[in-house]
């Protein structure tokens, strides 16, 4: 049976284990500095980083609005047989569009008439003419972007119910939500006549790493570049429908939630 040895006595009893215990030591320090500049380095490649304050900013509102005019009456009964039937857009020519564009349809079960109105709104944004932007990012680059937030208000006192409404990010030449590099950001639902909803009562949470999460991304790290947001939807009216008359509004006020460099 081997003798057990005493630690205390180590360097008495046993001088030839101190320099093993010494190079242990030595060791142990050694890994505990490399442990260090590994950190330090991961943080100053980006890895760990301090030095980003969080900042949360609202653009100026953007307002979009429909005026159909002031036209009154009701829509005329026009019978039909088949879809396509070109009685039904004659009636559309009598449809105030809203700067949209009417279209006959028949509804082949009533045998009657009506009219879609699809209606598409562009907003312009350049994001380095915002003073909100100006003053909360400047010059500085965005580190990353966090969260989008679109809050909304709307006033509709036309006499058109609102049926769902597409919103849309895309860039400055697109004319309709079809167009290349245009994306559903979400739909605002559906609005009645005579129902006013508070400016910024309600929002829209833009999903991190969605398409349109992606282009507003691209855009406030490019904000020179310009952009539209865009608001399309198709109300419709039947016969004995109030003639489309009125206006509607509504007020998009973007937020973000951007990383800054310090």
């Amino acid at each position: 049976m081997k003798p057990s040895i005493d630690p205390t006595t180590l360097s008495s009893v046993h001088p030839h284990l101190v320099p093993s215990r010494r190079k242990l030591l030595r060791s142990a320090l050694g890994l505990s500095a490399a442990l260090s500049l590994a950190v330090m380095g991961s943080a100053a490649c980006g890895l760990i980083s301090t030095n980003i304050l969080d900042k949360t900013f609202e653009l100026s509102p953007q307002k979009f609005s429909l005026d159909f005019g002031t036209t009154t009456g009701k829509v005329p009964t026009v019978t039909c047989a088949v879809a396509g039937d070109p009685k039904c857009a004659t009636l559309a020519s009598q449809v105030s569009a809203a700067g949209g564009t009417a279209t006959g349809t028949c509804d082949t079960t009533a045998k009657s008439c009506g009219a879609e109105i699809a209606v598409t709104k562009s907003y312009p944004v350049t994001l380095s003419n915002d003073p909100t932007f100006a003053q909360t990012v400047g010059s500085k680059a965005i580190s990353i972007v966090k969260a989008i937030e679109l809050q909304y208000g709307a006033s509709n006192l036309s006499t058109v119910n609102l049926p769902d409404m597409g919103l849309y990010i895309g860039p400055e030449t697109a004319k309709s939500p079809t167009d290349k590099d245009v994306f559903l950001i979400d739909k605002i639902p559906a609005i009645a006549k005579g129902v006013v909803i508070a400016d910024k009562s309600r929002k829209i949470v833009v999903q991190a790493g969605s398409p349109a999460f992606e282009r507003f991304s691209y855009y406030l790290s490019n904000p020179k570049v310009p952009f539209l947001l865009m608001l399309s939807g198709k109300p419709t009216v039947k016969a004995g429908d109030d003639l489309p008359s009125g206006k509607v509004d509504v007020s998009i006020t973007p937020a973000f939630t951007v990383g800054l460099p310090l």
